[in-house]
């Protein structure tokens, strides 16, 4: 089976807390839905294929999403979402690098820059994630 055949829909499971979030629940609204795209929103991570990484975080909420990868069947992919998450913002302001962290233990697919990113960048990244070989 060729990989643009398993992702000719993605089961999209969003973690994190931050207005980016706001942002891509709108992508699946009447205005951009997503959905004419084969792509939907879960709320089980077993029954996800992207995991979407976006706001702020400590080291508990950073060991939440590397759990909640975790729960994910294979193959997955990983999107990190925001201004927060791609410069390493956190609750504690310890200065400690979670992205990093992140990083180390998970393969990150796609970056999506932006504070918060619209609607159409998010929908943007996750039409070339899905042509991506």
């Amino acid at each position: 089976m060729s990989n643009s055949l398993i992702k000719s829909s993605l089961n999209i499971y969003v973690a994190g807390y931050g207005c980016c979030k706001q942002e891509i629940i709108a992508s699946a609204g009447p205005v951009y839905d997503i959905s004419r795209f084969g792509i939907s929103f879960v709320s089980f991570p077993e029954s996800a294929d992207v995991l979407v990484f976006q706001g702020f975080y400590n080291g508990k909420g950073l060991k939440k999403v590397i759990n909640i990868y975790n729960q994910m069947i294979s193959p997955k992919w990983v999107i990190a979402l925001g201004k927060c998450t791609l410069e390493n913002l956190s609750y504690e302001g310890s200065g400690n690098n979670l992205l990093y962290e992140f990083k180390k233990r998970l393969k990150v697919d796609v970056y999506v820059p932006g504070c918060p990113p619209r609607p159409e960048a998010f929908i943007y990244s996750l039409l070339r994630l899905m042509e991506k070989p």
